[in-house]
């Protein structure tokens, strides 16, 4: 697979140390930004345990047995080397799942990590993106949405209720120009 670094800069990223605007912190480096990456074997092997919940445990082991998903790895540049703080894995639908390593949780993060996974997915042929929330998550639903996925409805199983929220990476572009 194509590999693609995109860099993204965070919305809360810390104060320069030097005091001097548009100084470099003194970790010497971009500090500021993130990167993405496709995820090695081993990453995914340790992908489900992010995610607690059995369903969506299953639903990542099931997506990486298809062989038919992305999984990409965004990292943060901290102490001179680039160190990942989350994993996400889409399907070729567009079903998404993410979740920040646990040392890197409640820090701010989440969006402009999912923020750097779409701009990655920018590259695929995929036109939505869709993530299936349970009602007792709203800090991650929060989350997606400053990131720029939109409420789209509840959906109903037989025994619970998830939220669906949508982001279109491209619109459908019609064969032909309309001249008025």
């Amino acid at each position: 697979m194509k590999q693609v670094v995109p860099s993204v800069t965070l919305v809360d990223a810390p104060e320069k140390e030097s005091g001097a605007i548009g100084s470099m912190p003194c970790s010497g480096a971009v500090a500021d930004h993130l990167r993405v990456r496709e995820a090695t074997a081993k990453e995914k092997e340790e992908f489900a345990s992010l995610f607690p919940e059995r369903d969506c445990a299953r639903w990542v082991e099931q997506a990486f047995q298809a062989n038919r998903s992305w999984a990409p790895v965004v990292e943060r540049f901290e102490n001179r080397k680039w160190i990942p703080i989350g994993l996400a894995i889409v399907s070729a639908t567009g079903q998404m799942a993410f979740g920040l390593l646990p040392s890197y949780r409640g820090q701010g993060l989440s969006s402009a990590a999912i923020r750097a996974v779409i701009q990655y997915l920018r590259e695929y042929t995929l036109t939505v993106l869709t993530v299936r929330l349970d009602d007792t998550e709203p800090l991650m639903a929060r989350a997606f949405e400053r990131a720029g996925f939109v409420f789209a409805g509840p959906i109903v199983s037989a025994d619970r209720t998830e939220r669906r929220y949508d982001f279109v990476i491209r619109g459908d572009c019609t064969t032909f120009n309309v001249w008025i």
